[in-house]
């Protein structure tokens, strides 16, 4: 305890404190702005560690990294674009929150969450690292793989009535993992000759399209502010979230459970974590229809396992050496550089800097959240602008977001991909977020595929806790159908019901039809490669394949039952519940749209990208502004130069004078520049 203590005042003294909270403040900035991420900015800011002492280095890098989240969580509530690829999962009811008037409150359950989490976490860290050491080192590759497969189920799961549109989606996420070069072999992959492939999809430029660019879309068709101010809804409305986090107790402390858990395995990620923890949310409420529209306890979930994790991510990297995520290996290096050596000594020794470290997340997490809370009115009035005044704002962010993945055009190019997928899972109701968690587990999926089968062959399919893990994977597939029922629905599993409406049905044919034939030329593909090289693609090929064919018969005994139901088809439909409604009181935008509205957005889109390809960024970034307030806001003059103005001094200084981000140049004036 005088260790535990004597730390405490080692993080408090004068010195360690300032750079401490000028991590904090650094921390906060990169979380809010979508894309910069926690890792990329703690491998910039290490040369500022050199000349520190180790408390001091972990202080200013650990303080920063700690509150990443909780920025990350602001931006996905208030704009529908995750600040952070971990927040992601924030996005599904915090956003929909906002675009009812709630935005208050769902910033107050989502912070003072994510505060608890992150105590929870702490304290966890201070007295687990002895305890769970042995644990983890009794598991192995295939004890992991099943982790890793446990937690797609529960990602999929979230699908609802939408079971196989959520198979085939997580099978269309692991295929896209595939993309890159075989770490087995180096044989290049589905890469089609390009070499920015060849490192694989990147997570960034996928999570910023499929969510933020489908809502900057939604945006540029409404021209509506996201929410609609209600009297006293600022301040109240904060406290009411607040009141909800403390009323859902036990809920926080189970995602914070989880964050730890998670955190804990090497290589798992926080997105995985926050998914698992919305999922199961969602399976314990009682009110598992709204998710996705709105419920508050999707926003508590997603709060309290983003910073639980840090603790749990601390633990094998001080314990083992280990580092749980990109970010701890960053850290490790800090271990290196002040000559700490991970494991026993950090626990006798060096115990006071361990400690230092639980005292680090601790104070930065409340700093981060008081100074939140201080400005929470303001960022929640940003929602009650005018869209059309946001827009120029919204295409910067996901546009760098995107971009300072690789600092590469061909990033905002796979953005844009995953923008149109977004879309089309939008207007006819696919899943987003099985896709996404996928691809982030794909890899990891694959690596402890191939040390099982190179350690134990098939055998390990047979070891005890293996068989445990797939015992919990089916019954939480199967929980989701008995709990909602035997209707046959759109997937001809648990579904509300079985008239289909002829668009939809049609689209669903052939997007179904589409991810049949990727599944088949995977296959086909992967005939060609060596036994280890080809194993993960044709289980996720074949796997791809058989979804098609058991959705597009479940689409034909659906069609085929509608013949006979015509009556009871106006009535059916109003009791259809599709997780693609973001509100049940406001339009469903991509469905309801008019042709010249879908043109005009989607032209305004595209044409941002297109100079941002041949002037640059610098040129782009207030021109677009001045012409998109003067010609569709229909703003003066005046105020379409000074927004100008203002978006060229942010991504002058912010991303080019402060960040070192080199900003894309654009084909004309390169070529003029080398003339």
């Amino acid at each position: 305890m005088d260790i535990f203590f004597s730390a405490l005042l080692q993080v408090l003294a004068p010195h360690t404190l300032v750079v401490m909270l000028l991590g904090i403040a650094v921390g906060l900035v990169v979380g809010i702005l979508p894309g910069l991420g926690g890792a990329a900015t703690l491998a910039m800011m290490l040369p500022f560690v050199y000349p520190m002492d180790a408390i001091s280095a972990f202080a200013f890098l650990l303080g920063m990294h700690a509150v990443t989240a909780t920025g990350g969580d602001i931006t996905s509530v208030l704009f529908g674009i995750p600040g952070e690829a971990t927040s992601a999962a924030t996005v599904l009811d915090g956003y929909p929150m906002t675009r009812r008037g709630e935005a208050g409150r769902a910033l107050g359950a989502v912070l003072f969450s994510s505060l608890i989490g992150a105590l929870v976490g702490a304290m966890v860290l201070a007295i687990s690292v002895p305890v769970i050491r042995p644990v983890v080192l009794q598991l192995g590759p295939p004890e992991f793989l099943m982790l890793t497969v446990l937690g797609l189920s529960f990602i999929v799961s979230l699908a609802g009535q939408n079971l196989i549109k959520g198979f085939i989606m997580a099978a269309f996420g692991l295929l896209l993992a595939l993309v890159g070069l075989d770490p087995q072999s180096s044989i290049p992959r589905f890469t089609f000759g390009q070499l920015y492939l060849w490192e694989g999809i990147s997570v960034v430029p996928v999570v910023v399209g499929l969510f933020g660019g489908a809502e900057v879309l939604q945006l540029m068709m409404t021209k509506h502010s996201i929410a609609e101010p209600r009297t006293g809804e600022r301040v109240a409305g904060v406290m009411q979230g607040v009141r909800d986090a403390v009323a859902h107790k036990w809920l926080i402390l189970r995602a914070s459970a989880i964050g730890l858990g998670i955190g804990v395995i090497p290589g798992m990620g926080g997105a995985v974590s926050q998914f698992v923890a919305y999922a199961h949310a969602r399976h314990t409420s009682t009110h598992s229809e709204t998710f996705g529209k709105g419920n508050i306890e999707g926003v508590i979930a997603a709060g309290a396992v983003n910073n639980s994790r840090e603790g749990g991510n601390l633990i094998p990297t001080v314990a083992f050496g280990i580092p749980g995520s990109i970010s701890m290996a960053i850290l490790l290096s800090v271990f290196l550089l002040k000559g700490l050596v991970p494991g026993p000594a950090m626990l006798t020794t060096n115990l006071d800097v361990t400690y230092a470290m639980v005292w680090i997340i601790v104070l930065s997490n409340i700093i981060a959240v008081a100074v939140s809370f201080t400005f929470l009115n303001q960022l929640v009035r940003l929602t009650y602008v005018q869209a059309t005044l946001l827009v120029p704002f919204l295409m910067v962010l996901v546009a760098f977001g995107a971009y300072t993945a690789h600092n590469s055009l061909a990033d905002i190019v796979l953005m844009l991909g995953a923008t149109i997928v977004g879309i089309a899972a939008i207007r006819w109701d696919w899943p987003r977020a099985p896709l996404l968690l996928a691809l982030v587990l794909g890899g990891i999926a694959e690596r402890y595929l191939f040390l099982s089968y190179s350690l134990y062959e098939w055998s390990w399919l047979t070891r005890p806790l293996v068989i445990v893990f797939a015992m919990i994977i089916v019954g939480g597939v199967v929980w989701p159908l008995v709990r909602g029922g035997h209707g046959s629905g759109g997937d001809g599993v648990g579904g509300n019901t079985g008239v289909p409406r002829s668009g939809p049905v049609r689209a669903d044919l052939l997007i179904t039809l589409g991810f049949l034939a990727a599944g088949a030329w995977v296959v086909f593909q992967a005939l060609d490669w060596p036994f280890r090289t080809s194993l993960f693609p044709l289980m996720t090929g074949s796997l791809l394949v058989g979804l098609a064919l058991l959705k597009l018969g479940a689409s034909a005994a659906r069609v085929s039952r509608s013949s006979t139901s015509s009556e009871s088809a106006d009535a059916a439909l109003a009791s259809v519940v599709r997780p693609s409604d973001l509100l049940s009181d406001l339009p469903e935008v991509f469905a309801t749209a008019q042709r010249s509205e879908w043109t005009a957005a989607v032209s305004w889109m595209a044409g941002f990208f297109l100079m941002l390809w041949l002037l640059g960024a610098l040129v782009t970034v207030p021109l677009f502004a001045v012409a998109y307030l003067l010609i569709v806001a229909r703003r003066s003059l005046v105020l379409a130069g000074t927004y100008a103005l203002v978006s060229w001094m942010f991504v002058y200084g912010l991303f080019d004078r402060v960040l070192h981000i080199p900003l894309p140049a654009g084909v004309i004036l390169t070529r003029l520049g080398g003339l």
